[in-house]
């Protein structure tokens, strides 16, 4: 029983410790260039809950404002009825944060029309429409916070 009990910690020890770089190899943090996007929650983001981001990037200035119009909530209500509507005009990427969470991406899915404009929606607990739309930003820099995030070029990230 020790020996299996120490056989365990010793493996669960070499899978906490991963690549010296802190994330799995040929993962695309990895890549050479600079980041794209960094999303940081602080530790009280959302009163301490998970948090649901999605970057929305958007080739269709008609349907850039019509996003634009949505809240969060009406997003991730309706976003796999819009994903399919606007195939090839829209490209999303997901996470869900959790409290003190940080990613940095050097690369985003891929994306065959040119942005107009890329719109971040937050699913807070509490009420506001937790969008922020940036015009023109090739990096993008999301803090979640307790009741809200902000969303801005990213210094330092891939140049407009």
């Amino acid at each position: 029983m020790k020996r299996a009990a120490m056989l365990l910690a010793l493996l669960l020890g070499g899978c906490a410790m991963g690549n010296s770089a802190g994330s799995p190899a040929g993962s695309a943090t990895e890549t050479a260039g600079a980041p794209v996007l960094r999303i940081a929650a602080d530790p009280d983001a959302n009163g301490r809950r998970p948090v649901a981001v999605d970057v929305v990037r958007v080739a269709d200035p008609a349907l850039a404002r019509r996003l634009d119009g949505l809240d969060a909530a009406a997003w991730f209500r309706g976003r796999a009825a819009l994903r399919l509507e606007a195939a090839g005009r829209i490209a999303i990427a997901s996470w869900e944060m959790v409290p003190g969470q940080s990613v940095l991406l050097h690369s985003l899915p891929p994306f065959a029309a040119t942005p107009v404009e890329t719109i971040v929606y937050a699913l807070y607990a509490t009420s506001g429409a937790h969008r922020r739309s940036v015009a023109g930003a090739t990096a993008l820099d999301v803090q979640l916070q307790r009741d809200g995030f902000t969303a801005g070029p990213l210094e330092g990230g891939a140049p407009q």
